[in-house]
Order: structure tokens, then C-alpha cells, then sequence
């Protein structure tokens, strides 16, 4: 084998491996631009259009039956901006509704249900608002001290 053909087969190689990095460096890119858009469409999309907000947990007792308690309010994402302006007052009307709360009813689903329903609905009485879609309950911590 002559010296020039083993110079071509070098060089023959080299540009082989050229080639395979070339097409790694484009396909790694593109790959990029395609995670990219996916996240980008992906972080922006809320398919209810709610937005939800943490009330201050509250303590309840209730002769001698205690309940803490944490709820969410549910409003429509436009209104976000009216929940974070009556948080405060979100907080003292929960406060409020709490000191008329039969917490045995609590215990079930129905009575679950009930009481989200009618805070809920009682918020947006108070506040002459239709903007509380919901009211959740996210803890609920029972502690029975009667002395039964």
C-alpha cells in the first residue's frame, strides 16, 4: 500500500467522524428547541383557569371536641387579583363561620360537603360577589378531649 492511499483513508476516516459529530450537535440542538417549546406551552397552561388561595389555619373547639382547620378558596383565574385584595377579610369571615360549626358534622363525607358548599356560598353573600367558585378543606385534624 502506497503512502497516498493510506493519506486518503486517513483523511477518509476523519471526515466519517466529522460527519457523525456534525449530525450529533444538530440533532442535540433540535432536541433542545423541542424540550424548550414543550415546557414553555406546557408551565402556562391551567385547563380549570382557577386559582386557589390558603386561608389561615383556625382552631375550633367545640366542648372539648378541637378541630384545626386549613381551606382553600377557588376563583376564577381573571380574580385573582380580588382574592389577594379580601384575603384579610376571607380570613376573619372563615373565623366567623367556625363559631357556629357543628363539628360532628364534619366526620362525614356529607357533612364534608355541606360545610365547603355553604362557606362557599356564604362568602359570596357576604361579599355581594359571585366570584368564589368553591371552598375546600385541605387539613383537617380532629382531637377528642371529652371525658366521656
Amino acid at each position: 500500500m502506497s503512502i497516498s492511499k493510506v493519506n486518503q483513508n486517513k483523511k477518509k476516516v476523519a471526515s466519517d467522524r466529522f460527519a457523525i459529530y456534525a449530525a450529533s450537535v444538530v440533532l442535540l440542538f433540535f432536541a433542545g428547541v423541542a424540550i424548550y417549546i414543550y415546557l414553555s406551552r406546557v408551565a402556562d397552561r391551567n385547563i380549570s383557569n382557577s386559582t386557589y388561595s390558603e386561608l389561615k389555619q383556625s382552631v375550633v373547639n367545640d366542648q372539648g371536641l378541637v378541630a384545626r382547620l386549613s381551606v382553600s378558596v377557588q376563583v376564577s383565574k381573571d380574580d385573582d387579583d380580588w382574592l389577594q385584595d379580601n384575603k384579610a377579610a376571607l380570613n376573619e369571615q372563615f373565623r366567623k363561620e367556625l363559631t357556629s360549626l357543628d363539628l360532628e358534622s364534619l366526620r362525614s363525607k356529607e357533612g364534608m360537603t355541606e360545610f365547603q358548599n355553604e362557606l362557599a356560598r356564604k362568602f359570596n353573600v357576604v361579599f355581594k360577589t359571585d366570584k368564589v367558585q368553591a371552598v375546600m378543606v385541605t387539613e383537617l385534624l380532629f382531637q377528642d378531649q371529652r371525658n366521656d
